[in-house]
């Protein structure tokens, strides 16, 4: 992934090119703009994934239950899922 910066002429002119490179690679594109409004351009996907990641930051108990799992992970206790287990868990959702 990479971020790229250009002017606001240089995307309305290109604006296929950039927004194909964009879903390709993954990329993200900030657009100067005057008095320095920028704004940023990234894949549908990508924003998708920035606003779990924002919602699952977004409580106390939330980030505290994925610091505990990484750390489980990061001492190697980890545990994979029987379908069944999963199933099960999926149940209760």
């Amino acid at each position: 992934m990479s971020v790229f910066t250009t002017d606001l002429n240089n995307a309305q002119k290109n604006l296929n090119a950039l927004t194909d490179n964009i879903v390709a690679h993954n990329d993200h594109i900030i657009v100067r703009r005057p008095d320095n409004k920028n704004v940023v351009i990234m894949s549908e996907a990508e924003f998708n994934s920035w606003q779990e990641t924002v919602h699952l930051l977004s409580t106390d108990a939330n980030r505290q239950d994925l610091e505990q799992s990484l750390a489980q992970a990061d001492r190697g206790q980890t545990h994979t899922l029987t379908p069944a287990e999963s199933a099960h868990l999926h149940a209760q959702n």
